[in-house]
C-alpha cells in the first residue's frame, strides 16, 4: 500500500522538553506562512496526481497546534484516494476547535488517524487522557505512547491503567541510554508494549522490504524514508511515477517509521494496511499481540 509521510519546513514546538532541539527554536508569522503555502501545495498535487493510499504527516516539531494543518489534512481526507490521513502530535491542541476546523474544510472523520505522544516533562498524565478521552469521544483513531525512560516507567504504567485497553500504547527504546536495558527494564515495556522487542532488534535496511512508502518535504524532495537522504527526485517537476529507484544508504531501521513500512516484519501485519499509523487494524479487540 502507498504511504507518504510529508514533512514541512515547520520546526518548531511549543513543548520545551529538554532532550528536543525544536522547543529552542522561535517561530516567525512569516516561516508560518511558508509552511502553510507548502502543505496547499502538497494538497493540491495529491489531487492531481490522483493519489491511492495515505498521508501522514511527521513533523519536526508540533504541527496540530496550528490550524492550517487539519485544514490541510480535512482536504486530503476529502479526495476519494486517499483511504487515511493523519499526523504525530504531542495531543496538546485544542481538541474541540481543531475538529470544528477539520469538520469545517470538508474533513472526513473516518479517515483520520492521530498519533500521540505522551511527554512527562511537559504535561500530566490526567491532562494528557482528558485529550484522549475528548479524542476517543469524538469518535477519532488513534494510538499513544511514549520514550522508554527508565525512570518513567511507573509513570508510564499509570498512563497505560488508566487509558482505554482499545487504544495501541507503544513504546519507543530510549536513545542515549549509555548502557542496555536491564533485565527487568526490557520486561517492564514488553508488558506494556508487546511489540517492544522490535525497538531493541537491529534490522538490516533493505529498501526491497520498504513497498511504496515515501517521505515528500516540504519543497518537494521526495526521500525513501525518515532517515534515508537519498534523494529520488522531486514531487513537483517529476511526479510520482517520474521518481528515481528507491535506493536506501542507512545500514538499519532505525525506529518504528523506518521498520513499520518493511513488508517482511510479519508483526507489521498486525497494523495493515497502513502500519505508520501504528493503530491496530482491529483496536476493538482491546489487547493485541504479535504475529507469531
Amino acid at each position: 500500500m502507498k504511504h507518504i509521510y510529508y514533512r514541512g519546513s515547520l520546526a518548531f514546538c511549543n513543548y520545551d522538553c529538554s532532550y528536543c532541539p525544536f522547543s529552542k527554536n522561535r517561530e516567525s508569522l512569516r516561516q508560518r506562512e511558508r509552511d502553510g503555502q507548502q502543505l496547499s501545495r502538497f494538497v493540491r498535487k495529491m489531487a492531481q496526481e490522483r493519489f491511492h493510499g495515505a498521508v501522514q504527516i511527521v513533523p519536526y516539531g508540533e504541527a496540530l497546534i496550528h490550524a492550517h494543518y487539519w485544514q490541510g489534512m480535512a482536504e486530503l481526507s476529502a479526495l476519494s484516494g486517499i483511504q487515511a490521513v493523519g499526523a504525530q502530535s504531542n495531543f496538546s491542541f485544542p481538541v474541540a476547535d481543531m475538529l470544528e476546523r477539520f469538520l469545517e474544510c470538508g474533513g472526513n472523520m473516518k479517515k483520520l488517524r492521530l498519533w500521540g505522544t505522551f511527554h512527562p516533562e511537559m504535561t500530566s498524565v490526567e491532562a494528557f487522557l482528558l485529550q484522549c478521552d475528548r479524542l476517543r469521544d469524538a469518535g477519532v483513531s488513534f494510538c499513544v505512547g511514549a520514550v522508554g525512560v527508565p525512570v518513567q516507567l511507573e509513570l508510564l504504567r499509570e498512563l497505560r491503567s488508566r487509558l482505554d485497553r482499545s487504544v495501541y500504547f507503544w513504546i519507543n527504546k530510549m536513545d542515549g541510554l549509555g548502557r542496555p536495558y536491564t533485565a527487568e527494564e526490557r520486561q517492564a515495556c514488553l508488558e506494556l508494549d508487546p511489540f517492544f522487542s522490535l525497538e531493541l532488534r537491529h534490522i538490516p535496511a533493505d529498501a526491497a522490504a520498504c513497498g511504496d512508502a515515501l517521505l515528500v518535504q516540504g519543497d518537494g524532495t521526495v526521500r525513501p524514508c525518515i532517515n534515508c537522504h537519498a534523494a529520488m527526485g522531486n514531487l513537483y517537476t517529476d511526479g510520482l511515477s517520474g521518481l528515481a529507484r528507491k535506493v536506501c544508504t542507512r545500514k538499519v531501521c532505525e525506529c518504528y517509521l523506518c521498520y513499520g513500512n518493511r513488508s517482511d516484519l510479519r508483526e507489521m501485519q498486525a497494523f495493515s494496511p497502513y502500519a505508520g499509523f501504528r493503530i491496530p487494524r482491529d483496536p476493538g479487540r482491546g489487547e493485541i499481540n504479535p504475529v507469531s
